[in-house]
């Protein structure tokens, strides 16, 4: 898959396809749909009257909440939940700062690249006054993000990395190159540099254990392992037959879902950060193929649907109660849409794009 911008049309003709294959296969149901509708009617009644969510990491709660209601076909100009997009976007340009830095005082990195992620999956449906706008709000987003990247090619915890030149965390990075990825598909200039830097940085960190917490060491988690391979796969890499670290970093996620399948299920692969750990996971696997996806998602589904509350919002495990409702809400929601297609991120390489 190549880094290019999407023409209108095309990613209709996309969408509708994806959705129809991903119907055909089963992968989403009625019961699937039912699930995703009553969790975005609950995230819509927590918008708040700035257009934030929640009350905890609004800035990272927000703007994944963003990207669920766009993940369920809304965009800025259509769908039922294009008003909450709508005053998302103002609330998100409002607190960028005068460097390009997406900024709520608790979020960090990680709530500037979901931030930057959310305004440039849902720029192509802007009308052109709006566009232009965020446009330059999205090209002062990239200008941080490329000063913040580590001499080694990572992401750390916060901007400007002339506090921390030669620090990086895996955590971090997949949000930051998800987001410069999304950028240069809708058009917004990425240097080549940044994104070279940032290839030899994830190939270093992640060994036949998985990757790594940093560059230089650090422990090795399935939740790791998933972003590196979700950051993999947003630098365009995808066939583990010509990348190794791409095959360890998928061998140690099938090696962990089958373990954990042998306990009841994958719900709960990345224990300490279950819905963190799932968002990149159910990516991972979607891209490897049916044969990943098979293995991880139809156990992740029934736990996930037997785990919702009747006013549609995920609260349980250890993730939900530590960073809120929305958070854990809007992630239950991605990764049940994730065959749906909607959003670019979730389309597999093979699809045409």
């Amino acid at each position: 898959m190549r880094w290019i911008g999407f023409l209108f049309i095309g990613l209709v003709i996309v969408i509708c396809v994806q959705d129809v294959r991903s119907q055909q296969r089963g992968d989403v149901t009625v019961q699937t749909r039912r699930a995703v509708k009553a969790a975005l009617d609950f995230l819509a009644k927590q918008q708040n009257a700035d257009g934030s969510f929640g009350a905890n990491y609004q800035l990272a709660s927000s703007a994944l909440a963003g990207l669920a209601f766009l993940g369920y076909g809304s965009n800025y100009n259509h769908g039922p939940y294009r008003a909450q997009i709508q005053k998302l976007v103002e609330y998100i340009l409002k607190i960028q700062d005068a460097q390009g830095y997406f900024d709520d005082g608790q979020c960090r990195m990680h709530g500037h690249g979901y931030a930057t992620l959310f305004l440039a999956m849902a720029y192509g449906s802007m009308p052109y006054e709006k566009r232009k706008q965020v446009k330059k709000a999205l090209q002062k987003a990239v200008r941080i993000t490329a000063r913040s990247q580590s001499r080694e090619g990572g992401w750390y915890y916060y901007p400007a990395h002339e506090r921390f030149p030669s620090q990086d965390e895996g955590s971090v990075t997949v949000t930051q190159v998800q987001a410069l990825r999304a950028c240069r598909d809708a058009g917004i200039y990425v240097s080549k540099s940044i994104i070279d830097r940032g290839q030899r940085y994830i190939k270093r960190s992640t060994t036949s254990s998985g990757t790594r917490y940093h560059i230089h060491g650090g422990r090795t988690t399935v939740t790791l392992t998933a972003a590196g391979v979700a950051v993999m796969n947003a630098y365009g890499v995808y066939d583990p037959r010509t990348c190794i670290q791409l095959k360890w970093g998928l061998d140690v996620l099938k090696r962990a879902i089958k373990s954990r399948l042998s306990r009841g299920g994958v719900a709960m692969s990345a224990v300490n950060w279950p819905w963190y750990g799932n968002l990149y996971l159910s990516q991972a696997c979607w891209q490897a193929g049916d044969e990943m996806w098979k293995l991880y998602y139809p156990t992740t589904y029934k736990r996930l649907l037997s785990a919702q509350n009747t006013d549609g919002s995920w609260t349980r495990t250890r993730g939900g109660r530590a960073y809120g409702a929305v958070f854990s809400t809007a992630i239950a929601a991605l990764i049940l849409e994730v065959p749906m297609g909607y959003l670019p991120l979730f389309q597999r390489a093979q699809e045409p794009r």
